[in-house]
């Protein structure tokens, strides 16, 4: 009788974080941006803890693939974007639409749909969680001055541990301070602005590089 050999596929990720050590904040914190219900956040995503209030922001951020609409593109999947969010474009803060619906059916990538068009959106190009735009109003001593959406928060610390959004009990958040997160393993863009050479700029104990 001939030997049959089965292969099983085992499901599974390059690691975020070199040799998996980092160093982590006590106690967790409570998140303070909506995260939807099933996803789970991994190691080396980028967050904004505040200790005062104890809370961590997910840094939402991702790239704009091809094939999508200026009012509904398409993004790779990873993101941790909410119906609800206002989101612009990265060096555009003339626009800031607001998610009304997140298509997840496609394996490949996701597709958002904005309230408004994000005029000139194309691929490659690159959409975060922002504040609202507001336009210039008024005249004379009643004037009120155009206000640029800009990015809502901005990152200090990553992920520990992978956290996921159950639904259930009091959630919260693994910040590690310290850790060499390994940039081709991630699943958004890092922006220039967040950086010093390859650290932080607001925590040199976070580095991204390539390996």
């Amino acid at each position: 009788m001939p030997i049959e050999f089965k292969k099983n596929a085992i499901a599974g990720h390059t690691p975020e974080i070199w040799r998996g050590e980092c160093k982590i904040l006590p106690g967790g914190f409570k998140p303070k941006n909506t995260i939807p219900v099933g996803n789970k956040v991994r190691r080396g995503t980028l967050l904004e803890v505040n200790f005062e209030e104890l809370s961590a922001a997910v840094i939402k951020v991702a790239t704009v693939l091809s094939g999508g609409t200026t009012k509904a593109p398409r993004i790779g999947k990873g993101h941790h974007f909410a119906v609800g969010d206002v989101v612009a474009k990265v060096g555009d803060g003339t626009k800031s639409p607001t998610i009304t619906a997140i298509d997840t059916s496609n394996s490949d990538y996701d597709i958002i749909t904005l309230t408004a068009a994000i005029t000139g959106l194309a691929e490659n190009d690159v959409i975060i969680e922002s504040t609202e735009y507001q336009a210039a109003s008024g005249e004379g001593a009643d004037a009120t001055a155009e206000v640029l959406a800009e990015p809502k928060y901005t990152p200090n610390m990553v992920v520990g541990a992978v956290f996921e959004n159950t639904g259930k009990g009091l959630p919260a958040i693994s910040a590690a301070y310290e850790a060499v997160v390994l940039y081709p393993s991630l699943t958004f863009p890092i922006l220039s602005d967040w950086l010093t050479g390859v650290c932080l700029k607001s925590n040199p104990n976070i580095l991204f590089i390539k390996q």
